[in-house]
């Protein structure tokens, strides 16, 4: 083995096998950025020790309008180049002289670079020097004392030699010393171990035992920093917060607006502070797709039918006084109740497909409801609004209903979507019941997003989508339907695609948080825990689980505490201690089946509006019962 100092000239000789080696440590940071960086729309991106470019892909799909890539290895910039997108530029340079203006870097990524920085004083002056006023530096490099308690080297090996490569092990409280003497504060202070993720890595390596030795111990630490100190007006505590969908980790989150102000470990913050010792922070839940204002009814119909017209026809026939009660209900009433369905089981977004009134958007309303999206029901109730969808060109995300049912023509609506010019990017279809297997490769190569509900397929039709669509679709979401045909809320209809599809719990955390989110076009800040990211959080028990088992097992018993854009809308009596006394007033104690819930807003005047389809004085809400407490 050689050693050898951290040199333009070594750096050369690893960029010829820089891109082949399967490493855990990029694999870990790699899953972290993509978590915790914020949207990058509309800003400029320096990629200090950018290597390759490995990262060039993901601050692309994060949105970046530019981007500079710095490395004082030409061979490494060579294959960098390979993978730079437009209006982009690489230069070729040591950390601690860039070649750009004062203030001109909106977002400054620096990645296993600041190891091998020889003046950490001159690179921490340059960094602040490039970065705006608002912007911010991600720092990520390997744990200094898990690498001295291990003897971690740093190499690759080409012709047929391993090259070990001199790094200085900075004591991680020095470095942080050193940036907030330079006026840079802390906002995301992270000390992250291997999770599961990684595990594979190493069994491929045959080191499973070096896994099973170090796991416990941080293998990177990422801080993000930023000019603006530090504000919050609350924080929570003694948490593990769902970084990944494979990682948690215990934290101090603070809380200021609807933000998220900063994420760190042993972080003792000054803001009333809410303490959550065993409990576990989830992203809220983005529900893809329900109609509000049904969430009164009990399933209706007696199948299978062939599609939904039969069954629409059917109801309207043999129910129509249970109908007509309904409609007696106001239309406001009947929505506010469809939001507390949602919020009970941990939705903080919906995707409501039916017209959306304007106390729908108010701040108070339970739920965040999606308004920019375009609509119709489906091309069988609307042909004509399909037909004027093929002239618009907008990046709002156009939904409708699509292909439910079994009969030829639910099976033709794929054609004339085609036809049209709308199987594009997106075009969100909802159920996908008459999808065949001819048809996954263009749904797949179109750019369209899905959505599935199967309960209300089963019950409707007797049928569920395809397997190969639901477990290998990329942009695929669950929605909880209405109560008319599906089983539940959102947890419920989770559980029902997981039992009848075996999803791993990974993609199903992904088809309730980040791939609806990416459909719906809302920035990711609404889909995962991070500085910055909008406070949507989900209060849970912590059984030592990762992330997405701990959401796979999830009813809506589990959940104890919603914070909505900053706010506590629902509360268990578990965690109603955290309301302070004053406050309770600006809650309504509700009885659900065997279980008590404090719901932010007045609901009394809305179950008195309900007594027409009450029964004993309760009500019937997606299943369950309710009533004023």
């Amino acid at each position: 083995m050689i050693s050898a100092s951290p040199t333009p000239d070594v750096f050369n000789r690893w960029a010829a096998v820089y891109n082949d080696a399967s490493n855990p440590f990029c694999t870990l940071e790699a899953r972290l950025l993509d978590a915790l960086l914020p949207s990058l729309d509309g800003k400029t991106i320096l990629d200090a020790g950018c290597g390759t470019g490995r990262h060039f892909d993901l601050f692309m799909r994060k949105g970046a309008s530019s981007l500079h890539g710095v490395d004082y290895s030409e061979q490494m910039l060579e294959l960098a180049r390979l993978r730079l997108p437009q209006h982009s530029k690489l230069h070729r340079s040591d950390c601690t002289t860039v070649p750009l203006a004062d203030r001109s870097v909106d977002v400054i990524v620096c990645s296993f670079v600041l190891s091998y920085v020889q003046d950490l004083h001159a690179f921490c002056c340059e960094m602040k020097r490039l970065l705006r006023p608002e912007g911010q530096m991600f720092l990520v490099d390997m744990h200094p004392g898990t690498a001295d308690k291990f003897a971690w080297k740093r190499s690759f090996h080409t012709e047929g030699e391993e090259v070990s490569i001199q790094w200085n092990h900075r004591c991680l409280s020095n470095i942080r010393t050193l940036l907030q003497q330079q006026a840079l504060h802390l906002r995301t202070d992270l000390e992250v171990p291997f999770s599961e993720a990684e595990r594979f890595l190493f069994n491929d390596a045959g080191r499973i035992d070096a896994f099973e030795k170090i796991k416990n111990d941080p293998a990177l630490y990422l801080l993000q920093l930023t000019h603006d100190p530090l504000a919050a007006e609350y924080s929570i505590s003694g948490a593990r917060c769902a970084i990944t969908s494979d990682l948690g980790l215990q934290a101090t989150l603070g809380i200021n607006g609807e933000k998220i102000s900063f994420l760190q470990q042993d972080n003792k913050a000054e803001a009333r502070e809410l303490s959550l010792d065993g409990y576990m922070l989830l992203p809220g839940l983005i529900n893809a797709h329900d109609h509000l204002d049904f969430s009164l009814f009990r399933q209706l119909g007696e199948g299978p039918y062939q599609d939904t017209r039969e069954w629409a026809n059917d109801i309207h026939s043999r129910y129509a006084d249970e109908i007509a009660l309904h409609r007696m209900v106001p239309h406001d009433v009947r929505v506010r109740w469809g939001a507390v369905r949602n919020l009970l089981c941990g939705v903080t977004t919906v995707c409501h497909h039916n017209p959306i009134s304007p106390g729908m958007l108010d701040p108070s309303f339970p739920v965040r409801v999606v308004d920019r999206m375009r609509w119709i029901h489906s091309p069988a109730f609307d042909p004509e609004g399909l037909r004027a969808q093929e002239s618009v060109q907008s990046d709002i995300p156009f939904i409708l209903h699509a292909c439910e049912g079994l009969s030829a023509s639910a099976a033709a609506e794929l054609r004339d979507l085609h036809h049209l010019g709308l199987m594009r990017s997106g075009t969100i279809l909802v159920h996908g019941l008459a999808v065949g297997h001819d048809d996954i490769a263009t749904l797949q190569s179109s750019g369209v997003a899905l959505v599935f509900c199967p309960s209300s397929n089963q019950f409707l039709f007797g049928a569920i989508p395809l397997p190969q669509l639901v477990n290998g679709f990329e942009l695929a979401a669950i929605g909880s339907d209405s109560p008319l045909t599906a089983c539940g809320d959102l947890l419920d209809e989770a559980a029902y695609a997981t039992s009848r599809y075996d999803l791993p719990a990974g993609k199903l955390y992904s088809m309730l948080t980040t791939s609806p989110a990416a459909m719906l076009r809302l920035s990711q800040e609404y889909a995962q825990i991070h500085a910055g990211g909008i406070a949507d959080l989900i209060v849970v028990r912590d059984y030592g689980q990762s992330p997405a088992q701990t959401l796979q097992a999830l009813t809506w018993k589990d959940v104890h505490l919603v914070i909505r854009a900053g706010v506590i809308r629902m509360a268990s009596e578990e965690l109603l201690h955290l309301i302070p006394q004053e406050r309770r007033t600006q809650f309504t104690r509700l009885a659900i089946d065997d279980e008590f819930r404090w719901v932010r807003g007045s609901f009394h005047d809305d179950f008195e509006a309900t007594t027409t389809i009450q029964e004993s004085g309760k009500l019937r809400l997606g299943g369950r019962t309710i009533s004023l407490a």
